[in-house]
């Protein structure tokens, strides 16, 4: 299973995409082409205190991810 899924948004507008991070349980919605500027992320799961280093350190890996693999919808 892969680590990380990027879907185009079902919801409107469709001009979203939605990466989700299968180990980590978190998700990033952000719009076409402007990843930096409309990024926002949800922890699936239902954690009290999450560590923000490892929050951190995931965001950074998803977004490494996005930049080898997905380039064209980031930026």
């Amino acid at each position: 299973m892969n680590r990380f899924i990027l879907q185009s948004s079902e919801s409107p507008p469709h001009s979203k995409w939605v990466c989700t991070d299968t180990k980590n349980g978190i998700v990033c919605i952000f719009e076409n082409k402007k990843f930096n500027e409309t990024q926002q992320f949800t922890i699936l799961d239902d954690i009290e205190n999450p560590d923000a280093n490892a929050l951190a350190k995931a965001v950074n890996e998803m977004a490494a991810w996005l930049r080898e693999n997905h380039y064209e919808k980031i930026i």
